[in-house]
């Protein structure tokens, strides 16, 4: 090999040393902080449509809501009294009331996640609800209606309809104090049995539901 040849290649590694290590190169800092966005940005996209703003409002979250309360004569929590009526907004986005349902025995359960009697019991009024023709509402005091619907995807509770009563208003004019309480209801609007506190099996259901017939 001659000297020049040697020479020229000598150069030639030297130059591309040379250029290799002056290649624009990202500071670490930089280059750490493109990772980390990244990988941020990539969380996000697989979280953010289970974030509850992004719930979808006819899901399964979602529940009726007790909005206004509907006077009328000889109304009260009682038997032999008219039941208090009351309106709401149901799941599927239309509006109904207790009135409505006229023509039809009507079984008014007041509850809330945190009453135990309420957790036994239930189910076998879903149990019931399963072959009865009775409309079967149940109204959940001053709780927000994720727990309410959780409280009811737990018992598998699929023959009751949960209603949200927010204010308490519609408890208070049942006279509760005290979970739970159910009222039978008959095809006129009247109360026709009440069963308060204690824990009902199927059997005291559909007693109170023949005494509404």
């Amino acid at each position: 090999m001659t000297c020049g040849a040697l020479l020229r290649r000598t150069l030639g590694s030297v130059t591309e040393d040379v250029i290799q290590d002056y290649r624009p190169r990202m500071p670490r800092l930089v280059t750490a902080i493109v990772v980390g966005a990244i990988a941020v940005a990539s969380l996000a996209a697989l979280l953010w449509p289970s974030l509850p703003m992004n719930q979808d409002a006819t899901g399964p979250t979602k529940v009726g809501v007790i909005r206004r309360q509907i006077a009328g004569s000889n109304m009260a929590g009682r038997v032999d009294a008219v039941a208090p009526d009351f309106e709401w907004n149901a799941p599927d986005g239309s509006t109904r009331t207790l009135s409505g349902l006229r023509g039809k025995v009507v079984v008014v359960n007041f509850w809330a996640t945190w009453c135990k009697p309420c957790r036994t019991e239930m189910p076998a009024l879903n149990s019931v609800a399963r072959g009865s023709d009775a409309v079967f509402l149940a109204v959940d005091l001053q709780e927000d209606g994720a727990r309410a619907r959780s409280f009811f995807d737990q018992l598998a509770l699929d023959r009751l309809e949960p209603l949200l009563d927010l204010d308490g208003q519609t408890t208070r004019r049942y006279g509760v104090v005290g979970l739970p309480v159910t009222f039978f209801i008959d095809a006129h609007g009247v109360i026709r049995h009440v069963e308060r506190g204690e824990v009902m099996d199927q059997s005291v259901i559909r007693e109170g539901i023949a005494k509404a017939r």
